[in-house]
């Protein structure tokens, strides 16, 4: 396959925000933190398959096949409770892949891990961008739904009238891992998703 002639069509926020609440809507209820690998095992019916060494060889988390049968992850990591938060967020991630990609991700026709290291060697860095950055939109706008942000955001606040005096961009920082423990993310996440609300 010519990876390299391949496009990504443009999404903007908004687009990648109604998938996103929809996708939410359609398989899990209103509580969060979201268990995407709940969704992913259970509703979805995909294989989360434990790799050896994956981080290290070909530097993802988390890759989704073309078939959209399985999931490969760190062995390590995923036996390891500190990469929770991470492996949610990178989970998310691969379900935007298969939300907002499906048809050309298909096309990729990765059923290997070897595959997908023929895949990021080959793809063109630019497109390979547009995709990876749609994902990450998605998946964070998927873990972290933004009107429960909002009233969490306000529940932190309130009565802390010294806040009031902090920049938001300041203030979010500060916030962020309060926001991370209640939605299951790390606070680099969570502070993106409090800027999103800017």
């Amino acid at each position: 396959m010519d990876y390299k002639s391949i496009r990504v069509n443009f999404l903007n926020n908004i687009q990648i925000k109604n998938k996103a609440d929809l996708f939410r809507k359609e398989f899990w209820d209103s509580s969060i933190p979201v268990d995407i690998e709940r969704i992913i095992d259970l509703k979805l019916k995909i294989d989360v398959i434990p790799f050896p060494n994956l981080q290290n060889s070909c530097d993802a988390d988390a890759p989704i096949s073309s078939d959209w049968k399985s999931i490969y992850v760190d062995k390590y990591r995923y036996l390891d409770d500190r990469y929770q938060n991470r492996l949610r967020f990178s989970f998310a991630h691969e379900i935007g892949h298969f939300v907002l990609h499906k048809d050309i991700y298909e096309s990729f026709n990765i059923k290997t891990i070897n595959d997908f290291y023929r895949f990021i060697e080959d793809f063109d860095n630019e497109q390979y961008g547009y995709l990876e950055t749609q994902a990450n939109k998605f998946a964070n706008y998927l873990l972290v739904p933004r009107e429960i942000l909002i009233e969490h955001k306000k529940k932190i606040i309130n009565g802390k009238d010294f806040l009031s005096r902090i920049d938001s961009k300041t203030l979010n920082s500060y916030l962020a891992n309060p926001i991370s423990n209640i939605f299951g993310i790390s606070g680099k996440v969570a502070e993106i998703a409090l800027n999103d609300l800017e």
